[in-house]
């Protein structure tokens, strides 16, 4: 054989061996909550993961309150080269019938952009807007409860109308997903929706899912863990894992998250450091 030969095997073989490929990177991950319902805890803080979601440090103390003096239940979402949150603007016993969306470029100085009316007859109370993103649109999903009725959260979806994410059109029920649900958290992989919401009846965290549209066809597909959690988050990590995030607020508060490759099958829930954190929402950095 000879060395020519030799040479354009030799190139052949080293053609055909792969190096391994990298660990995929921790995901970073910044978590908007607030801290609880002392006057002073209803208001943003930003926190941030480098190890996929482990642990949290605090990013930013914001002193964010918006317009009303309370912020709870933040929802963010990074569109457009800007970072928004959209929040509950009252304590949980006080009546409140619109939520507000906030911006910042920076995370840690936020100016307020729109209030968004319920547009529901007689509304007791606007909860835990949440964005929901599909391909260009903006929704957010917000449980509205009326004041002619006990125990009747139910999730409506908000439109933007615009990329400045100031003018919405809604609400439009989320039709079949149970009759006193709070905390709506919808996401979407292949071609079904799951969505994750707090049976207010129950207090457990269920899962839903549907194949026709994000309005109608939703099936109960069981609960969750134990009762005593709300405020269901979730966030895809680098590596194609689903990580949810709920708030252990029955025993005081505190994010308890669990991991799935499939949004069905989940682990166990166990607490992260997080010190401080409540109902929100995370995303990747």
């Amino acid at each position: 054989m000879t060395r020519r030969l030799v040479a354009a095997l030799l190139t052949v073989v080293g053609a055909l061996v792969v190096a391994p490929a990298p660990a995929t990177a921790a995901t970073t991950l910044v978590y908007t909550t607030f801290k609880g319902d002392a006057v002073a805890d209803e208001e943003l803080w930003v926190y941030r993961s480098t190890n996929g979601g482990t642990s949290y440090s605090v990013l930013a103390d914001t002193n964010y309150h918006g317009p009303t003096g309370v912020l709870r239940d933040p929802s963010i979402l990074k569109h457009n080269g800007r970072y928004y949150i959209a929040y509950t603007v009252q304590s949980w016993t006080t009546n409140s019938t619109y939520f507000n969306i906030a911006s910042s470029t920076n995370l840690t100085s936020w100016t307020h952009v729109a209030s968004v009316n319920s547009g529901i007859a007689n509304t007791r109370f606007t909860w835990a807007p949440e964005f929901y993103v599909e391909g260009s649109t903006v929704r957010i999903i917000a449980s509205i409860a009326a004041t002619t009725c006990s125990n009747c959260f139910r999730p409506y979806v908000y439109t933007a109308q615009n990329t400045a994410l100031t003018s919405w059109s809604g609400p439009s029920q989320m039709w079949g997903l149970g009759t006193n649900h709070i905390d709506t958290f919808v996401v979407k992989s292949g071609g079904t929706w799951h969505a994750f919401t707090k049976d207010e009846t129950g207090k457990y965290i269920e899962h839903w899912t549907t194949t026709g549209n994000l309005y109608e066809g939703w099936v109960n597909r069981g609960r969750l863990w134990s009762s005593g959690y709300e405020g269901p988050s979730l966030v895809r990590l680098d590596d194609g894992r689903w990580r949810i995030y709920v708030d252990r607020y029955s025993t005081g508060g505190g994010v308890y998250p669990a991991t799935s490759t499939d949004l069905n099958t989940w682990t166990g829930l166990s607490s992260v450091a997080c010190s401080g954190c409540r109902h929100g929402t995370a995303i990747p950095l």
